[in-house]
């Protein structure tokens, strides 16, 4: 599995929330299967998706039919056509992040540079317009992760919210523990 498109940390990941399980069941059968992943962060929404994408290949499903973007990455490289020539099945972790770190407790944080702040513009945009695409495609099944809806629009914009929203089926996972802090 040296070209999985699964990272390393995430090969034994398992699942048995029912709305992942449906969603493979759907892709398994040939049809169109679409997921929001929604929660906190420490969630396991990532731990889920790519738990979802090994079900898939372990029952056959090729693996170069799928395709793993993380948000962040997702906005700087983007392309007008990468949507239409995606694969059958593309999932898009940590959809939310750059909206959730902009909200995160902890006081105003110093203002970027104007081009800084430029290019986050940009890559925003970039990532916005490639969600819409995507979502807005026949026959193609995804898996999104997001922290909330509310995120979820501040992210995308509300009418493309709306369609994911109308779409998707949708998986709350409630926050988890986060493991022990090494103490050395």
């Amino acid at each position: 599995m040296s070209d999985s498109p699964i990272p390393l940390a995430y090969r034994d990941a398992v699942t048995n929330h029912p709305a992942v399980e449906q969603w493979c069941s759907t892709v398994l059968a040939g049809h169109t299967g679409r997921l929001l992943l929604l929660g906190p962060h420490w969630s396991g929404k990532s731990h889920a998706a790519y738990a979802a994408l090994g079900r898939l290949i372990a029952a056959g499903y090729a693996s170069e039919n799928i395709t793993v973007h993380q948000a962040h990455d997702l906005g700087r490289t983007y392309e007008l056509d990468m949507a239409e020539n995606t694969t059958p099945v593309t999932v898009v972790d940590d959809l939310t992040l750059t909206v959730d770190l902009a909200r995160e407790p902890g006081g105003p944080r110093p203002a970027d540079t104007v081009g800084v702040q430029a290019m986050m513009a940009l890559e925003a945009g970039a990532l916005a317009e490639a969600v819409d695409q995507l979502t807005a495609l026949p026959r193609r099944s995804w898996i999104l992760t997001a922290t909330c809806v509310e995120h979820l629009v501040e992210t995308v914009g509300q009418e493309t919210a709306d369609r994911i929203l109308a779409v998707a089926e949708q998986a709350d996972l409630p926050p988890r523990p986060r493991p022990p802090v090494a103490t050395w």
